[in-house]
C-alpha cells in the first residue's frame, strides 16, 4: 500500500493545494488592504465613466491632456450640482423618515393582527416595537455628515481617476518601447482588448443605471411621491446589484407611496410603472439594443455578492458584479485563462 500519491497524481494534489493557499492569501490581502484597494477601484470606475467623453474630444482633434481636463471639469460640475441637490433631498428624507417609519410599522402591525384574527393564532409583535425604537433618522443624519466629510476623499479618488485616464492612452506605446517588439505587441493587444471590453461593459451598465434612476425619479415626481430625487438615486445605485437591487428599488417607493397616500390604488399604479421601466432597461435596452447581457450564472452572481461583501462590506456588495464581470472579461481576453472564464458563464442550451 502506497502512503503518498506519486507521479501525476501527486502533482495534481500539489497544484490543488497551492491554488487553495494562493486564493486564501489573496483574499487575506484584499481584506486587509481594502482601505487602499476600494478607492483605486472607484477611481478606475470613474475613469471608465469619463472615457467616452475623452474619446469624443480626441476625435475632435484635442490632445489627451486637454481632453481629460475638459472632461474632468464637466463631470466635476455635474457631480457637484447633483451632489448638492441629493444632499439636501437626503436631509429632508432623514428628518421625515420617522413619520414613514411609524406608518410602515402601523401597516405591518395591522396586517399581523388581521392574520391573527383570521387564523385564530397568537403572533408576537415585540420585534415591531424594537423597530419602532430604532433611531433611524439619527443614523441617516450621521451617515450624511460622514458623507459630507468624505468630500476630501472624493477629491483624491477623482485625481487618481484623472491620472489613470491620462496614463492608459500611452500604455501601448510604453510597452512597445520597454519590451521586445513581438512580446510587447502581444501584451499590448491583450490589454487593448481588455480595455475595450471593460469600457463597453462599464459604459453600458452605467448608462442602464442612469436610465433606471432617471426613469424612477421622473415617475415618482409625476405621481408626486416624496423624495423622488433620493429614491431615483437609490435606483441608480441598486442597478449594480442584480435581482436583490431591483426588488429593493421597486418595493421601497411602493411602501413610501402607501404611507404617503394612505390607499393602494396610486401606489399600485406607481409600482406597475416602475416595473415597466425596470423590465425595459433590463430586457430590452441592455441585451437587445446594445448587445450586452450579463452572461453569468445565478449561483456565481450570488456567490460574488457573498464573497466581495465579506471582503469589503457594503462597497464590496455594490462592486461585486462589476468586479466579477471585469475579472471574467480579463480571463476571456487572456490566453490560457479562457476555460476559467467559461466556468462563470451560464450553462449553454442543448440546441447550442
Amino acid at each position: 500500500m502506497e502512503a503518498y500519491p506519486k507521479g501525476p497524481d501527486r502533482r495534481v494534489a500539489s497544484n490543488i493545494l497551492l491554488s487553495i493557499i494562493t486564493v486564501l492569501l489573496v483574499g487575506l490581502v484584499l481584506r486587509l488592504a481594502r482601505a487602499v484597494i476600494i478607492p483605486l477601484l472607484v477611481a478606475g470606475f470613474l475613469a471608465y465613466l469619463m472615457d467616452p467623453l475623452v474619446t469624443l474630444l480626441r476625435r475632435l482633434r484635442l490632445r489627451v491632456m486637454p481632453a481629460v481636463a475638459v472632461a474632468a471639469l464637466l463631470y466635476l460640475a455635474a457631480f457637484l450640482v447633483f451632489g448638492w441637490v441629493l444632499y439636501h433631498s437626503a436631509l429632508e428624507f432623514a428628518r421625515a423618515f420617522p413619520r414613514y417609519q411609524s406608518g410602515l410599522l402601523a401597516m405591518v402591525r395591522d396586517l399581523l393582527l388581521r392574520i391573527q384574527n383570521a387564523a385564530n393564532t397568537l403572533i408576537g409583535t415585540a420585534p415591531l416595537e424594537e423597530l419602532q425604537r430604532l433611531p433611524v433618522s439619527s443614523i441617516l443624519l450621521n451617515f450624511l455628515r460622514s458623507l459630507a466629510s468624505g468630500i476630501a476623499d472624493f477629491a483624491i479618488v477623482f485625481l487618481f481617476a484623472l491620472l489613470f485616464l491620462a496614463g492608459k492612452y500611452g500604455l501601448a506605446r510604453k510597452l512597445l518601447r520597454a519590451f521586445p517588439h513581438k512580446a510587447a505587441k502581444k501584451i499590448a493587444l491583450v490589454l487593448l482588448r481588455i480595455d475595450k471590453d471593460l469600457r463597453k461593459y462599464i459604459g453600458v451598465k452605467s448608462l442602464a443605471a442612469v436610465m433606471e434612476g432617471l426613469g424612477t425619479g421622473v415617475i415618482l415626481a409625476l405621481f408626486r411621491v416624496d423624495f423622488a430625487v433620493v429614491l431615483g438615486f437609490l435606483a441608480f445605485v441598486l442597478k449594480f446589484i442584480p435581482y436583490v437591487g431591483s426588488i429593493i428599488s421597486l418595493l421601497l417607493p411602493f411602501l413610501i407611496a402607501i404611507v404617503q397616500f394612505g390607499a393602494l390604488a396610486r401606489p399600485l399604479w406607481i409600482l406597475g410603472a416602475l416595473m415597466v421601466v425596470d423590465n425595459l432597461v433590463a430586457y430590452l435596452f441592455e441585451p437587445k439594443i446594445l448587445g450586452v447581457q450579463l452572461n453569468m450564472s445565478v449561483p456565481i452572481i450570488f456567490l460574488s455578492l457573498l464573497v466581495w461583501g465579506w471582503l469589503w462590506g457594503a462597497p464590496g456588495v455594490l462592486l461585486a458584479v462589476p468586479l466579477t464581470t471585469s475579472v471574467k472579461i480579463i480571463m476571456t481576453d487572456t490566453p490560457g485563462l479562457r476555460p476559467f472564464a467559461l466556468l462563470l458563464e451560464k450553462a449553454p442550451r442543448r440546441n447550442e
